[in-house]
């Protein structure tokens, strides 16, 4: 998928971009932008499960013609479309703000509140991010027709109390005839940057991801991608029915595909649950975006397929 953004940059230059997004890249970025808590291994279900859930949007003759699909009329629901609309303005909020903003990790809003021991009260944005240079809040919105009032966006980037050094509107819209998006953050330079709090988040990030290497449950192999060490860990049914208890068995009768679909962490990834991120950690610059059978993300983070 090539979406076509309107952005404006933090110094109110206007331009047009276009950034490539394969479906694993997509199908990351959905199963992960936002989740509140830290992602676990008894979570997996959710992430795949919402990829199938979805299926009928992400059709790969239409993805690939830069639009998402309607499903057939007789599985159309209005309120289903709406919600797909609202997850996938956030998952490529949330691959957009890598792309364009260098973020090294992003996670839903409301955790970082509770983790500063906010209450959970009254409007914020949809997600927190930390680049080497910033932090930023970014309020993600997904629609099939037209962007709405970004005036309207862009206020509502600005709630939540956290004191960030800009604020991201990114709306998508005409979603399901030919994809387009605004990217709006201007900055402010006066805001001191919460080290603390980026550790804290990624330490829970990171330790419910090394839950995938129990040798109990997962098999997995060690890759290098670009010159790093990566672990790509089976998501097979062989594993998931280890995983999990027999009465979701009727699940796993998906996984019996003809693909293996991988889960990708860093080599450091006990490290990182001990230490987490800081200021001075580089984002994983992927370099094989035309490789659709592989992504991973600025995080470390990735999906692949064999």
């Amino acid at each position: 998928m090539n979406i076509t953004v309107d952005y404006i940059d933090s110094k109110g230059t206007h331009s047009i971009k276009a950034y490539e997004m394969s479906r694993l890249a997509f199908a990351k970025h959905l199963g992960m932008a936002g989740q509140r808590y830290a992602p676990a291994a008894e979570k997996v279900l959710r992430s795949i499960s919402m990829f199938f859930h979805y299926s009928y949007y992400l059709r790969k003759d239409d993805f690939y013609k830069n639009r998402f699909s309607s499903p057939p009329i007789a599985l159309s629901d209005p309120t289903e479309k709406g919600q797909f609309s609202n997850l996938a303005g956030k998952a490529i909020a949330d691959f957009l703000s890598k792309q364009i903003d260098q973020s090294l990790y992003t996670v839903n809003y409301e955790a970082a509140m509770r983790l500063k021991s906010m209450p959970i009260t009254g409007n914020r944005p949809d997600l927190i991010a930390y680049s080497n240079k910033a932090v930023f809040a970014i309020e993600a919105k997904g629609f099939a027709d037209g962007p709405g009032k970004m005036a309207i966006h862009k206020k509502q980037a600005k709630t939540g109390g956290i004191p960030v050094n800009f604020e991201v509107a990114c709306v998508s819209y005409n979603m399901y005839k030919e994809i387009k998006c605004n990217y709006h953050d201007p900055f402010n330079d006066n805001i001191p940057y919460d080290q603390e709090l980026l550790n804290s988040l990624t330490r829970n990030y990171y330790t419910g991801l090394s839950e995938f290497l129990d040798p109990r449950y997962f098999n997995y192999n060690e890759i290098t991608v670009n010159g790093e060490k990566f672990y790509e860990i089976r998501l097979s049914r062989r594993t998931l029915e280890k995983l999990f208890p027999l009465d979701l068995s009727f699940l796993l009768f998906l996984f019996k595909l003809p693909f293996e679909v991988n889960l990708i962490l860093p080599a450091n990834i006990m490290e990182l649950a001990d230490n987490g991120l800081n200021r001075e950690s580089t984002p994983f610059l992927f370099k094989n975006q035309e490789q659709y059978n592989i992504y991973i993300d600025n995080d470390r983070v990735g999906l692949s397929i064999r």
